[in-house]
């Protein structure tokens, strides 16, 4: 018999008609839907449960998995009591709506289609077409899991077994790296967790130890599941393709390392720009750049990351923040640096330094929290808050060719080693176990 699986979507629904929706948790949610969805012995379902407006993040995710190619194979429950022959009304208009809101455009049309938007709305609600709250039917399913920071309350869920994925503890144990807010809101999810019912997913061991100790979790009540890099990284040895990136980006000849981080504190970009501009200043290169690949909008606190790039009028040059990176030109971005260098003072998994490596690209990585659980020996560990460690090692990948090749090599092997499979294996484990305890309490 299948198991029947309640998979919250919200964070997909956020950022659907964002062009930057590809990253960090969104694409661990998605990845893992996918794999998901492929299970025979799981029934899948996505709900949207989080967010402020019910009606629009519903149809937001519904709108999602309709534009998903290759299609996943996902039954969606708007979780709202809607007028029967509306939902494709709504679906119609909203997705016109969203697509000019994307091309942020002021024109007429865009204006009209928000118009119209607005008109629904207070048409829908005046006259009870839908509800304004949502309406979910715990009966229906064996198991609630919500794979991003917003679990649903048990108003909603009632005695349904609810699992939850953990990504780091950054918001208690390091506050001064993300705002009041982002600590507060984290804090109201900590409380929200029923130690002794809920289940946990972690995604490496590090932060299991780290969330069990954090809320008096029981071991046994949570399961690590690592991730894993997505199947369209893979090394690009096209340089045509890598030749386009590079002047899609602006990045001149010669050699390049390449970080992939949102602007944010414990990324230490303003350690790898300065570590940077001595590597140039000490060694004499003048064809060497530093990529900083990230959205701005994903950021925060990040005025002193490029103030330091340009504290060096001479260097400022070979410093290039690229924004955001879609998919399809990541794995040539990647495959084309001398190095992937991840510098980070905290990572709950560490997921573009795996990235690298599937591209067969050498990283440098610290030697601290999560990112030595996954690099293994794959990789160059130092210090993060070193100097001296991180220059020698930028040197030494850049100057040493047999280095590169080696790394390389232990670098494309150790991605291997992790699949979604296996973290879907991982999941399916945790949901047998909570509708199995669930089960054992109701006989």
């Amino acid at each position: 018999m299948k198991l029947k699986v309640a998979y919250d979507i919200s964070n997909l629904a956020a950022y659907f008609d964002r062009p930057d929706n590809k990253h960090g948790i969104n694409r661990v949610v998605e990845e893992l839907l996918t794999e998901m969805c492929r299970r025979d012995e799981l029934e899948m379902t996505a709900v949207c449960l989080d967010g402020d407006d019910p009606l629009l993040d519903s149809v937001k995710a519904a709108l999602y998995l309709e534009r998903q190619r290759p299609a996943i194979s996902c039954a969606f429950d708007y979780t709202l009591r809607i007028r029967p022959g509306l939902t494709k009304l709504y679906s119609a208009v909203f997705q016109s709506t969203l697509s000019g809101e994307q091309e942020r455009t002021n024109s007429a049309r865009a204006r009209g289609l928000r118009s119209l938007r607005s008109v629904l709305y207070r048409i829908a609600y005046r006259y009870r077409l839908v509800t304004p709250t949502r309406v979910f039917d715990h009966k229906k399913f064996d198991v609630f899991h919500c794979p991003h920071l917003g679990l649903a309350t048990k108003s909603l869920t009632r005695d349904l077994p609810r699992v939850i994925t953990v990504y780091d503890l950054i918001p208690i144990i390091r506050p001064d790296y993300v705002s009041d807010h982002q600590t507060s809101i984290f804090k109201a999810l900590l409380k929200e967790i029923d130690v002794n019912r809920d289940w946990a997913i972690c995604i490496s061991e590090f932060t299991r130890q780290e969330f069990c100790e954090a809320t008096g979790m029981s071991a046994e009540r949570v399961t690590v599941a690592p991730l894993a890099a997505s199947r369209l990284f893979r090394p690009v040895t096209e340089q045509k393709a890598i030749a386009a990136v590079r002047s899609r980006y602006q990045i001149p000849e010669g050699h390049y390392f390449l970080s992939l981080a949102s602007p944010q504190p414990r990324k230490n970009l303003v350690h790898l720009i300065r570590s940077f501009f001595r590597l140039l200043e000490e060694n004499r290169l003048t064809d060497t750049y530093l990529v900083l690949a990230g959205s701005k909008e994903q950021g925060w606190m990040y005025d002193d990351i490029f103030a330091a790039a340009e504290s060096s009028s001479e260097h400022r040059s070979h410093v290039i923040f690229t924004g955001y990176v879609g998919d399809d030109d990541l794995p040539a971005l990647y495959s084309g640096a001398a190095a992937f260098v991840f510098p980070s003072l905290y990572e709950g998994f560490g997921l573009p330094a795996l990235e690298a490596m599937a591209c067969g690209t050498p990283v440098i990585t610290s030697n601290t929290t999560s990112l030595p659980e996954v690099a293994g020996d794959a990789a160059l560990l130092v210090d993060p808050t070193d100097s001296d460690e991180l220059c020698d090692a930028m040197l030494t990948v850049l100057t040493n060719d047999a280095l590169r090749l080696e790394l390389r090599g232990k670098g494309l092997k150790r991605a291997a080693e992790f699949s979604w499979k296996a973290c879907a294996d991982q999941t399916v484990r945790a949901y047998h176990s909570a509708a199995a305890e669930h089960v054992r309490g109701n006989s």
